[in-house]
């Protein structure tokens, strides 16, 4: 049973911190109850693993085999806005999808990015960023406790499997998964190689902590690689994916009339940004986008934060208008929702119409990354900062549960955001607002505050049990 905050308590957590105490084929898409629109007039294109590439694409028996492939097909422009790319539910495919730039932004046509049924397997097609270390000759004893093996893309299938590097990135290794489970810990000095699995980049060659040639310790080794799984442009629906194992983003960039739904965003994050900054979000608008949908979808175990709008100084229009993050499930995930603005204050500048409703974030700052960080105080649902351009946001009627550090974080006022009847559930003897913040002038109208049960263990299918009834206006997707 919840035990809801009395007010007092609530100004009290607020003010002084933390307080004491083959078969037919479907167009119909894989992975959600909600049914998904059948092909836009366009054409259709299939991608299967037992498809061939030199066949024509448009019927499931006679589908293309990889993404390498489909890109080339996107940059020559025989696929185009109005078309749809549809992956084999329940398979895997490695590499990373890249439409072109150049489409128009406006308009009532997407290029759809989706998948189809092939006999009963409803799984989501996954998108894989990850290459497989799991050739024992590829691995070479470089010292003692120390192997290495060579991630270029010359060496697919000699050394590694899985993603070939063919879009960039096979080099830059956010985290190793090994056997299930995700390691976090990047090493910017091979000298400071200390554990089990802890790894460090060099150009192609990758090096990790092993007391024996890793891929006879371990049966699977998965290396997350750098770039965006999809990178967005405009009029882009991706819809009924699982993209995975990528070392930046999920989706990024700066784009009008874009929809995402029904995916599943997993094990994301950790790549290197610069010299010794690690990075990757679920969903990132950057901006200059507009008419953004994102509902439906599912993110966890990602390195930095599930949904976010952000950027600048550099901007064409200086402004986000009209972005929708809904009813998407996320945990696990260091922050659960993140803005920030950089540019020149003007009229019909910053975040314009920007909507955060009936989302249900669980666990901030719980995840893989929350040991490796270097920022330990920004385990929260809800972070903003470089707070430059004018701002309209609301966000409301989500459930916040659980975060480590603080509900929210915030180094600079927020003018213009607004959070209105959302339910927020923490632990006792932790703040609402992080230390580490400031005070904002943000307003928190309407909502409802729970203590989390003393003593619980993170359980995401009890913690969504315990907050079902909550908001009776919401309901997130299912989880896997």
């Amino acid at each position: 049973m919840n035990e809801r905050l009395p007010r007092r308590d609530l100004m009290k957590m607020l003010a002084l911190g933390p307080i004491l105490g083959v078969a037919a084929a479907s167009s119909a898409g894989c992975g959600s109850p909600v049914p998904q629109p059948t092909a836009s007039s366009g054409r259709v294109f299939y991608v299967s693993p037992t498809g061939d590439d030199a066949a024509s694409g448009l019927t499931p028996y006679s589908a293309w085999k990889t993404i390498t492939h489909v890109n080339a097909q996107l940059a020559s422009g025989v696929i185009r806005v109005g078309d749809s790319i549809l992956f084999e539910c329940g398979q895997t495919f490695h590499g990373k999808i890249r439409p072109p730039a150049g489409a128009a932004k406006h308009g009532s046509k997407y290029l759809t990015i989706g998948s189809y049924r092939s006999g009963d397997n409803q799984r989501r097609p996954a998108i894989s960023s990850y290459k497989l270390l799991n050739i024992a000759a590829g691995w070479t004893r470089a010292e003692h406790t120390v192997w290495t093996i060579d991630l270029s893309s010359t060496m697919a299938d000699i050394t590694h499997s899985g993603y070939d590097g063919a879009q960039g990135g096979g080099n830059n290794i956010g985290f190793l998964k090994i056997d299930g489970v995700i390691h976090g810990r990047r090493m910017w000095r091979l000298e400071d190689l200390a554990e089990q699995w802890d790894f460090h980049c060099a150009g192609n060659m990758l090096s990790v902590k092993s007391a024996g040639n890793p891929a006879t310790l371990a049966s699977d080794i998965r290396a997350a690689c750098d770039g965006d799984c999809i990178s967005m442009e405009h009029s882009l629906r991706v819809t009924g994916l699982r993209l995975e194992g990528g070392g930046g983003h999920g989706i990024q960039g700066s784009a009008f009339n874009v929809r995402v739904d029904d995916n599943e965003f997993a094990e994301l994050g950790g790549s290197a940004l610069g010299a010794t900054t690690r990075y990757g979000n679920g969903f990132e608008a950057w901006i200059d986008s507009a008419d953004i949908v994102v509902e439906r979808n599912i993110f966890h175990d990602i390195y930095d934060v599930a949904l976010t709008a952000q950027g600048g100084p550099a901007s064409s229009t200086g402004q986000w208008s009209n972005i929708t993050f809904r009813n998407n499930l996320v945990y696990l995930c260091n922050q659960s929702v993140e803005f920030w603005s950089d540019g020149e204050p003007g009229r019909d500048r910053g975040f314009l119409n920007c909507v955060v409703e009936c989302n249900t974030c669980l666990y901030a700052g719980y995840g893989w990354s929350s040991k490796v960080r270097p920022d330990q105080d920004t385990k929260v649902h809800l972070l903003t900062y470089g707070w430059v351009l004018p701002a309209d946001i609301t966000i409301r009627r989500n459930i916040f549960y659980d975060a480590h550090t603080a509900y929210r974080i915030s180094t600079s006022p927020t003018p213009g955001l607004d959070c209105i009847e959302n339910v927020i559930y923490q632990r006792r003897g932790r703040p609402l607002q992080s230390r580490g913040g400031v005070v904002t002038n943000s307003r928190e109208s309407q909502s409802t505050y729970y203590a989390v049960p003393d003593g619980s263990k993170v359980n995401v299918r009890r913690a969504l049990d315990d907050v079902a009834g909550t908001n009776k206006v919401c309901k997130p997707p299912a989880l896997n």
